[in-house]
């Protein structure tokens, strides 16, 4: 990470991530790098392609990408992405990228939108550091 810019990836650019997507995308000091969603019709797919933003349906390809992000919104929904990132950040000695999960997400989306009610969750079985 550089002093000036945080480097952003996302997984899963659907309720959560589309929003927070463009949200974060405004934001002077936040580049986003990459967005990995199955959906490629997802509003956040569909953002990333018109923004020439890297995107791919596949969240492991992301993993790759380990020098390039800073952070990981992980919104995708799907239990199993995360604790597949972890490993594959893990595989190439990166344990300086910080996962974000739902309650942070949802953080973020508040802030950004400069609402006074916390955004509702839609994956609220995305709890901890999974």
């Amino acid at each position: 990470m550089s002093d000036q810019i945080v480097r952003v990836a996302f997984v899963g650019g659907g309720r959560t991530g589309g929003p927070l997507l463009e949200a974060l995308s405004a934001l002077p000091y936040v580049r986003i790098v990459g967005v990995a969603d199955s959906d490629v019709e997802s509003p956040g797919a569909v953002y990333a392609r018109e923004h020439d933003i890297f995107f791919t349906e596949f969240a492991s390809v992301l993993g790759a990408m380990a020098e390039e992000i800073d952070l990981i919104v992980e919104v995708s929904g799907d239990p199993s992405v995360k604790p597949a990132l972890k490993e594959a950040f893990r595989a190439q000695g990166n344990s300086s990228i910080i996962i974000v999960h739902d309650l942070v997400a949802r953080l973020l989306m508040t802030l950004a939108s400069g609402s006074d009610t916390l955004a509702p969750s839609l994956h609220p079985d995305d709890r901890g550091i999974g």
